[in-house]
């Protein structure tokens, strides 16, 4: 799947070039981002303030980002505001898979919200499952979701607060509805990466799920940045 990719794109007279954490980087400037299952997908921006070197390939000149993202160091200063909620990650969950072959959705939705001079990512989790706690357990303090970036660094969002799953048995799944704060570290590296991979610690496992959105902080973090 990925040979035909690579050779369709260049027969659009696009050049690209895979880097070990399988992303691609087109002429252009956009972000391709190549799934272990053979799927991709467009990052749907540019990716932005990142050091660049080129690389000769038999097919033409390319641009490939290298491992060092340039992070904005100036004072941040946050506006309320409330954006839309949007999802985040939807794929399989490798534990639910062992034992059911539909019913093994995990979906993650973000809002992100400024008030007071706080960034305040709200999570809301649906698992396909009305038994979520049997096999995830709480989100507790200290749990967190870590996001891989494009580049090679890796962020934790940690949780500070426990919070317990609404099972909807009859219905067949679970929800959690848990918050966390995002500090200034985090806010100047997240507005400038492009998220490749997300892993989310419960109580009893941990987990690694498909980003569907990985510009999402590229696109949100500067609505809430005066």
């Amino acid at each position: 799947m990925k040979k035909i990719f690579v050779f369709c794109v260049l027969a659009f007279g696009i050049s690209i070039f895979v880097n070990a954490q399988q992303t691609a980087l087109t002429s252009d400037g956009k972000v391709v981002i190549l799934y272990d299952n053979g799927t991709w997908t467009y990052a749907d921006v540019k990716l932005p303030n990142t050091d660049t070197k080129e690389v000769q390939k038999k097919a033409g000149e390319v641009t490939v980002p290298t491992n060092v993202s340039v992070v904005d160091n100036s004072p941040i200063s946050l506006k309320d505001a409330t954006l839309e909620k949007m999802a985040f990650i939807e794929g399989q969950s490798e534990k639910l898979s062992k034992y059911f072959k539909h019913k093994n959705i995990v979906r993650c939705d973000f809002t992100l919200i400024s008030k007071d001079g706080k960034a305040v990512l709200k999570t809301d989790w649906k698992i396909m499952n009305g038994e979520a706690y049997s096999y995830f357990g709480f989100i507790k303090e200290g749990n967190k979701i870590s996001l891989e970036l494009i580049g090679g660094k890796t962020i934790d969002l940690v949780y500070t607060k426990e919070f317990e799953p609404k099972e909807y048995e009859k219905y067949g799944f679970s929800t959690y509805s848990a918050e966390l704060e995002l500090n200034e570290e985090q806010i100047r590296l997240l507005r400038n990466s492009i998220v490749y991979k997300a892993y989310m610690t419960w109580s009893r496992r941990t987990e690694e799920y498909k980003v569907v959105a990985p510009s999402y902080f590229i696109k949100s973090l500067p609505q809430i940045i005066e």
